[in-house]
């Protein structure tokens, strides 16, 4: 058992470095005391790969008229009581919320004066019953890939489970999009596949003997919500 031991340690390669690299955002505009009416999350992870490096950015983008904008134009005022306050000890903390604040004022006074504008009323109204939501996840190697792009697509298995099986790439990048209804709403998928041979040359010179594959998943959707007491 030892010599079996020793022979299966030596098969081992050795571990990848360790090192990795994150980077992390986020920002709102608040508007009352519900939902934010617009909301931002970023967040970018970068590790060594085998002979390359492997980046994965994901992003959620939030425009909430329905569930936000709506119910604070419903109050005669901004709410700013209702709002979260900061950290007192944090000075940088409090400048970005009264930061924030005014920019979600400025939202709903701005609003609330279109709105008496009949025709911009009528204009407004249906969108003001309406949540959009768009999620970004993008990957991208700089390794050697047996199925290059489509090796890094992104939620590739919950995709199938939707029936959605996208095609490899051929000579030219593939981009690719389904669209249908949703509960409450609608809801559109779209995906985009690159590979080294697609891009232009200036960027080949750039990566020189390096493999190249990027892929990209990208859903939007649009919820509309019920008013308050519906």
């Amino acid at each position: 058992m030892a010599i079996v031991n020793r022979r299966a340690k030596a098969k081992v390669a050795a571990p990848l470095p360790a090192e990795t690299e994150n980077f992390a955002f986020a920002a709102e505009i608040p508007v009352g005391e519900r939902e934010p009416l617009w909301k931002l999350q970023l967040q970018v992870h970068s590790t060594p790969q085998a002979d390359g490096e492997h980046t994965r950015l994901r992003a959620h983008l939030q425009t909430n008229l329905g569930s936000a904008l709506r119910p604070a134009l419903a109050r005669s005022a901004p709410d700013v009581a209702a709002l979260p306050r900061p950290d007192p000890s944090s000075a940088t903390s409090a400048r970005a919320l009264r930061l924030a604040e005014r920019a979600g004022h400025a939202a709903q006074n701005l609003a609330q004066r279109a709105l008496r504008v009949p025709v911009l009323r009528r204009l407004a109204e249906p969108l003001l019953q309406l949540d959009f939501n768009t999620w970004i996840e993008i990957q991208a190697s700089t390794a050697s890939l047996d199925r290059g792009s489509h090796s890094l697509l992104p939620q590739a298995e919950r995709l199938h489970t939707l029936g959605i099986r996208p095609r490899r790439a051929g000579d030219e990048p593939l981009a690719e999009t389904w669209a249908g209804e949703a509960p409450d709403g609608y809801a559109q998928v779209s995906v985009l596949q690159i590979d080294k041979r697609h891009l232009p040359e200036r960027l080949l010179r750039l990566l020189g003997n390096r493999p190249f594959g990027l892929a990209a998943t990208i859903v939007n959707t649009v919820q509309q919500k019920k008013a308050q007491g519906h």
